[in-house]
Formats: C-alpha cells, structure tokens, sequence
C-alpha cells in the first residue's frame, strides 16, 4: 500500500509529458537518497556511473544501460564524473501513467537485471536503446519539431516499457530486500530533512520521526544508507546550496546561511566531501568565467 509521504514532487517539463534531463561531467557527483512517486528511468549514454543505489540495491552502468527507479523507491547516486560522462535521465509523473495504464498500481517495471530477459525482452531492449539514442540527439540538434520528437520517443519507450517488462509487485517484492517498515522509516527520515534542512538538526529531532531512540537510530540508519544521518543532512543541505551558488542567490555567507550550514567552513567541508571542490572554489571559478 502506497504510503502519504512525500519528498520530491515531479513535474513535467513544459509542454511535454515527462521531465527529461541530461547529464554530462558538469552534472553534480553526488544526488542524496531520496524518493518519489514518479517512475524514473536513467540511461547511460556514455561513460558510466558508479554506484546508482536503488532500495539497497546497488549498480554500476556502463554505456547502453538503462535503470528504472519505480515509484517510491529510495534512491541515490554516487559517481566520478570524466569527460565521456553521459547520461539522460526521463522521469514520468505517476499520475499521468497510472491515467493511462492502471494496472501500474499492481504492477512495477523489471528492467535492471538483463540476465534474466527473455529473448523477446531482449529485442526489444535493443529497441529501448535506440529510442534513448533518438532522445539524446533530439536534444543535441534543436528545431521547431524537437518537442514533438521528445514526446513521441518518451511516450514510445514507456509502452514498450509496460508492455514487455511488467511483474506484479506481489510476485517480485517491490521493497527489493529491504522490508516495509525500513522503507518507511527511510522515507519519514528523508521527508522531515527535505523540509527542515534549512534549520539546525539534531539527532533527537530525527529518532522522534521514527519513535526511537538515538542510538538505535545512528545504528539503523547507518546500515540502511551506508553513511550517518549527519553525512546525510549535510549531503542535502550541500545540493541545495549547490544550486543557490550556481543561480547567484547570494555570497558564500548567505548561501550558507540559507541552506543550514552554521558558517562558510562547514560549507566548504561539505562541498569538499560531495564535489572534491570548496564551495569557494567553485563560486571563484564560476565568477571568474562570467
């Protein structure tokens, strides 16, 4: 049974269907665990990504392979960007696909094993490729058609998505190892730190979400995320405050300020754990370029 939590809403990307996104070696190295409805698929262009975690589960993609994240699952990414780093990343709202495939409610899609395709999924997983392909360029060479292309290839891979890679969620185990009421702790955790980031956060304030105590909670949690819930807060205030320094909301004083972080040293040491750059560094650089 789906639960009411929410963490990252998806919206669609004006006027298409689906938000779409593509990665390249400027794309950040670290996405913090989180969770949506959406169903989110991620296609590797080129180069690879290091660790895409999914509920527990963790993969390292090479060129040509594509994940999906099915909704409300916690996910995380942990990489090393280089030069042939590509990727696209497609994410369709759940609403829209369960408007026009209902059995999504019962179903997931099982597309990140290939050893376990049939022959007929792997035809058709080769389809699959050259439709993210067809993105990819679509995107690389704009016209006046390029959201018509976009909205066909995105509404194409998601029927043969449905149509040859469907499992009931009974028969596989939507929780992917990872029992109910882990999943939910995760989620009500990530939830309360997606909206109080901005503010101090102690480990009293996290455990009383999950009625435990702290102890249990650093134990928990550390064998659930692989990283401390300190290690976690910081990794999400860092990605905000990532996107304040890239859009100029402020000097490095107020985007601290803003995202958390009791000073610009504590904001540097994150950044230097997340992007093996200070965040002074990086404003320095993107004020010298403009």
């Amino acid at each position: 049974m789906a639960t009411s939590f929410q963490h990252e809403i998806v919206t669609r990307t004006q006027p298409l269907s689906a938000w779409i996104h593509y990665h390249d070696q400027h794309a950040p190295s670290e996405i913090a665990a989180h969770w949506h409805q959406g169903i989110e698929l991620s296609y590797t262009i080129s180069g690879h990504i290091d660790d895409f975690t999914i509920n527990g589960q963790h993969f390292r993609t090479s060129a040509g392979q594509l994940l999906v994240v099915n909704s409300q699952l916690i996910h995380s990414i942990h990489t090393h960007n280089t030069p042939e780093s590509r990727a696209l990343s497609v994410i369709y709202p759940y609403d829209y696909v369960r408007r026009l495939y209902p059995k999504i409610e019962t179903e997931i899609i099982a597309v990140n094993d290939p050893h376990q395709f049939t022959s007929a999924q792997q035809a058709m997983y080769l389809n699959l490729q050259g439709h993210f392909d067809q993105l990819y360029l679509a995107l690389q060479r704009p016209s006046a058609v390029t959201n018509l292309r976009l909205e066909a290839e995105t509404a194409q891979i998601l029927s043969e998505l449905l149509t040859y890679f469907t499992s009931a969620k009974a028969s596989t185990g939507v929780m992917y190892g990872k029992d109910a009421l882990a999943v939910e702790r995760i989620q009500k955790i990530s939830t309360y730190v997606a909206q109080h980031y901005t503010e101090p956060i102690s480990l009293t304030d996290v455990a009383q979400q999950i009625n435990v105590t702290k102890e249990y909670l650093t134990r928990f949690f550390k064998k659930q995320m692989a990283m401390t819930v300190g290690q976690y807060v910081n990794l999400v205030r860092a990605q905000h405050a990532y996107e304040d320094l890239l859009g100029e909301r402020g000097n490095l004083t107020t985007i601290a300020s803003m995202n958390g972080f009791a000073s610009t040293r504590a904001l540097n040491r994150a950044f230097q754990t997340v992007y093996h750059q200070s965040a002074a560094e990086i404003y320095k650089t993107k004020h010298t370029w403009d």
